[in-house]
């Protein structure tokens, strides 16, 4: 019989991007059967199965014949199910029953199901990018991720719920899922302005709020300061204190996300198989278990860690010392730079990780050093092991150190005292604003020459600083941090300059870990 072919476009992920891949279906005289090549992973040799299922939902079959199915380019591992839904359509076009007019300039991405369903697939949204930049301007997608493609301008998203859906709209079909125009989504959202998204837009209504957190002033000060400055914060203190309210209720204080910002962790959370709207402006909150791996936190080359999911947002690691020593390290040069290389034998991948780091630990093992209802019952040894598990070098990267006493400490709590998150909010955003206009830059980013112009301390705070490095509470690197905090908090009043009331401040949020026989 003529050999018959068909050809229809896909992606595929590679790293944290993707590219655009030819599904290519050709079918010829031969032995029967279905052969996948271009490099094609377990999960895509094992599509001829499901497809074959679902077709048969459908009602149809594949033809007796010797079929290739080949996805190019063919040097570029393929992998995931992603790949299902454009080789049961390619197939179905090889044999003339679909016309391949529709299928020219649309991008086809989805999973079958034997039942004929359309499920999800990791990564839409970069997918979609990829789809873009190739020239599509329609995607064919599993109904549940449409809204996904929300910000991709110029991409029609066909949301299908089944390959019978898929086939009916290759056929010029109304589809039961009718087309969305991601552009006309996008500009709607893009015409919320930053200045009225506050705590109620972009899906900032049901955030926490501080007035929720009893007492602790000291430690909500600092955390505006913190998100401020987006500089990295430890919070030291008994169970109970309020540590985990506070590093929750930090990303309601932080500016909304920009819209490129949104998409860029939007399509993260979609590499990682997690929903996230392009819309949502509330900066990600992170919080894994102190069991992950070092992996789980920083990533792979196939799979991406809670370090990257919390780009643009805030990473909360709760109980501090007792994360793998190994993954605590590893955070170190990440913090810095914005980002973390992964190199392996064969790949070189740049993972995005502009983060803010809130950590929070007990003063102790038994976690009641200082608790004025429990006495602690740890030995000096064990306390100086548990401090121990924590090097100096990461300690130095949390410019803001806060002690978090008991309630009792405090008198309980002060209600007639508490600020909403919406008045820290505004003040947060005031202050940032100025830096950026100022630096362009946050005022953690502050580095060389930029702190020094733009952090400069007055002389009469010059002796306090140098009796806090004789003493050894300051080191070089800690002394820069107190700087930048220190412009921080002359920014929060809309200050010029750094007066001595600032860096006295500063340096009161440089909390001493007691390390007992030191």
């Amino acid at each position: 019989m003529p050999a018959m072919h068909a050809l229809v476009r896909s992606a595929a992920l590679t790293g944290v991007d993707a590219i655009e891949v030819s599904v290519e279906a050709s079918i010829a005289g031969g032995l029967p059967g279905v052969h996948v090549v271009g490099l094609p992973d377990t999960a895509v040799r094992e599509a001829r199965e499901r497809v074959r299922a679902a077709l048969r939902s459908a009602r149809l079959t594949l033809p007796a014949s010797r079929v290739v199915v080949n996805l190019a380019p063919a040097d570029v591992r393929k992998e995931g199910p992603a790949f299902d839904l454009p080789i049961a359509l390619a197939l179905l076009a090889a044999q003339g029953r679909l016309p391949q007019a529709r299928l020219r300039h649309a991008t086809v991405v989805g999973e079958l199901g034997l039942d004929g369903r359309v499920r999800p697939v990791r990564g839409v949204l970069a997918l979609a990018l990829a789809a873009r930049s190739a020239g599509s301007t329609s995607m064919v997608l599993p109904a549940s991720q449409a809204s996904e493609l929300a910000a991709v301008a110029g991409v029609h998203a066909v949301p299908v719920a089944s390959l019978a859906d898929a086939i009916a709209w290759a056929r010029g079909a109304p589809n039961s899922g009718a087309a969305m125009d991601s552009g006309a989504a996008m500009d709607s959202g893009a015409a919320t302005t930053y200045a009225t998204i506050g705590l109620s837009g972009g899906g900032l209504a049901d955030a926490l709020d501080l007035q929720d957190v009893r007492g602790q002033l000291v430690a909500k000060r600092a955390l505006e300061v913190t998100a401020a400055g987006r500089h990295h914060l430890l919070l030291v203190g008994p169970p109970g204190g309020g540590k985990t309210m506070l590093a929750r209720r930090l990303p309601p204080l932080l500016p909304p996300l920009t819209l490129d910002e949104a998409m860029a962790v939007a399509r993260l959370h979609s590499l990682a198989g997690l929903a996230r709207s392009p819309l949502e402006r509330l900066p990600p909150l992170r919080e894994p278990h102190h069991t992950v791996s070092l992996g789980g936190l920083l990533g792979s080359p196939t799979s991406l860690g809670e370090l990257s999911l919390a780009h643009h947002g805030v990473l909360f690691l709760d109980e501090l010392p007792e994360f793998d020593r190994r993954a605590l390290e590893a955070l170190r040069e990440p913090l810095e730079a914005g980002s973390l290389l992964l190199a392996r034998a064969r790949s070189r991948q740049r993972l995005p990780a502009e983060v803010m780091l809130v950590a929070s630990m007990n003063p102790c093992p038994c976690g009641h050093e200082g608790d004025p209802k429990r006495a602690c019952s740890c030995l000096p040894s064990d306390r100086r092991r548990y401090l121990g598990r924590l090097s100096g070098p990461l300690l130095d990267r949390l410019a803001l150190r806060v002690v978090v006493p008991a309630l009792a400490d405090e008198g309980g709590g002060v209600h007639s005292r508490a600020e909403a998150s919406s008045a820290v909010a505004a003040r947060v955003a005031a202050a940032r604003t100025l830096a950026l206009e100022r630096q362009g830059c946050a005022n953690a980013a502050l580095r060389g020459a930029s702190l020094v112009r733009y952090a400069a301390v007055p002389r009469s705070a010059r002796a306090l600083l140098e009796a806090a490095q004789a003493d050894g509470r300051l080191n070089e690197r800690g002394l820069d941090d107190v700087r930048r905090v220190a412009r921080t908090l002359a920014d929060l009043v809309q200050r010029g300059a750094i007066e001595l009331e600032d860096v006295a401040e500063a340096l009161s949020y440089r909390a001493e870990l007691a390390r007992p026989g030191h």
